[in-house]
């Protein structure tokens, strides 16, 4: 097994091209998708931390033609049905983690907040307690970035009051300030604008926000590492316990029937695509070198599972459950 540092993975795409990116694709579904959407979690171990991915709903984004950049709406709904995801739309599933280590529940990230699509925030409305996990006994939220699929769940819609005031939030510097600056609004596109202001309504107020940088151990065995791309400062979370590890990586990538298909395809709202295929480019070969189980917010349930050669391309293989 090849010895790829994080921060090497991070920090350069190098060697990706001989991985073989072109080619047939095959996806894995997952037999039990359905039951675990149902159920509405999903729970498993890395060493001796408690994992559990609480499912958020669904965004039936009907955009086709403006979802990836100098793609076609033909060449997109051509990947999906290779997917065996259909046509009639594109399958954004919501997935956050909730991990039990150190003594602390801890939440990667907070859903939707019911706040989106009507399809997705079942976290809101119940799912998250039916996973056993209230709002008060949540110690930690750490934040991958400031979208509002991953942070309309820590405020009320209405009146911006937190919904878990208890709990230290946090999240990356570089995030923080990029979207705290008051300057950005005007520079942004205008449906960014609404959201900047309501971070800087409530973040900045907030006392229980704090800030990291760099590659740093933010809770026993879960390692914050930049990937930025996406959001300027995209964070992903690596977990890691005894000789267990698994690599979440938020929206550095999105659908695996599509990004994992086409490496070179870029997303059209990422921030700095370049850098965003870079992050990606650089997370597959990484996660095909060392076969390190790999999450993502958007991959789908279950939302965990490693990443295969396979022919001259790769596929998303879910954890059997």
């Amino acid at each position: 097994m090849v010895n790829t540092t994080r921060r090497q993975f991070l920090a350069s795409s190098a060697g990706v091209a001989a991985l073989g990116l072109s080619g047939q694709f095959a996806v894995f579904t997952s037999a039990q998708a359905a039951e675990l959407r149902e159920k509405g979690h999903y729970s498993y171990k890395v060493g001796d931390i408690e994992v559990i991915s609480i499912y958020d709903g669904i965004w039936q984004n009907k955009g086709f033609g403006n979802f990836v950049v100098d793609v076609s709406e033909e060449q997109v709904k051509n990947a999906l049905n290779d997917a065996g995801l259909g046509t009639e739309y594109i399958p954004i599933e919501f997935a956050f983690t909730v991990v039990k280590t150190g003594g602390k529940t801890i939440l990667l990230d907070a859903g939707t907040g019911g706040q989106l699509a009507p399809t997705a925030g079942l976290a809101a409305r119940g799912g998250l307690e039916a996973a056993g996990i209230t709002p008060d006994m949540v110690d930690t939220i750490m934040i991958s970035h400031m979208h509002p699929d991953h942070i309309f769940g820590l405020m009320e819609k209405d009146t911006n009051a937190q919904i878990f005031p208890n709990a230290e939030l946090m999240v990356s510097e570089t995030e923080y300030n990029f979207w705290t600056d008051p300057g950005i609004i005007a520079k942004l596109p205008e449906s960014r604008q609404g959201l900047a202001k309501r971070i800087q309504a409530t973040f900045p107020v907030w006392d229980n926000v704090s800030q990291f940088s760099g590659e740093k151990e933010l809770a026993p065995g879960i390692t914050a590492m930049a990937s930025p791309g996406h959001s300027p400062g995209h964070t992903s979370f690596h977990l890691n316990s005894g000789d267990e590890e698994v690599l979440l990586i938020g929206d550095a990538m999105l659908l695996p029937a599509l990004f994992l298909t086409n490496l070179d395809w870029q997303l059209a709202f990422d921030a700095d695509k370049d850098q965003a295929t870079a992050t990606r480019q650089a997370i597959v070969e990484r996660a095909v070198a060392d076969n390190v189980t790999i999450g993502g917010y958007h991959f789908g349930f279950p939302n965990v599972g490693t990443i295969e050669k396979d022919g001259s391309g790769h596929a998303f293989v879910p954890v059997k459950v």
